[in-house]
């Protein structure tokens, strides 16, 4: 378990070493899955959390990989192993992927309470929402309210 020098789970992007950890533990259990090596996400993962890296949007692009490796591994794996990798991230960090979903969805309902997307990274997470339900007939108001905001997002 973590101790509590240790960054919360929505500091993550702000500690690159941290983040590097986090993202080669899931690759890790990724590969164990699937039995091939992810030598281009590895790649992705040791540029984004270079601490010399000297790019001005290089906090977005942390949250961005965050966001990716979660999302990645959550559609990926069976239950079975994403229970296994869970565990695996709360032993070891504290916190896991169902934390980020939950976090993820509740930003989504503040979202829709304001009734306007404000940027990029609430853009990009409206769009990814939709996609997961877009499908879910019990859903489809929802995705009309999610389409909405996103519509008149790209339109401003």
């Amino acid at each position: 378990m973590t101790d509590k020098s240790q960054p919360t789970k929505f500091e993550l992007p702000k500690n690159p070493v941290l983040l590097e950890r986090w993202c080669l533990t899931i690759l890790e259990s990724l590969e164990r899955f699937w039995g091939e090596d992810l030598l281009m996400w590895r790649e992705i993962v040791l540029i984004t959390c270079d601490v010399n890296w000297k790019n001005k949007y290089r906090l977005q692009a942390r949250k961005g990989l965050l966001h990716d490796i979660n999302e990645y591994a959550m559609e990926s794996m069976n239950q079975q192993a994403l229970q296994m990798l869970n565990l695996k991230l709360r032993q070891e960090f504290g916190f896991d992927l169902n934390d980020f979903s939950n976090r993820n969805n509740k930003r989504i309902q503040n979202i829709l309470k304001r009734g306007v997307i404000r940027n990029e990274e609430e853009f990009r997470l409206v769009s990814d929402k939709v996609e997961e339900i877009y499908a879910d007939d019990s859903q489809k108001e929802l995705v009309s309210k999610l389409n909405d905001l996103l519509g008149t997002f790209e339109n401003i």
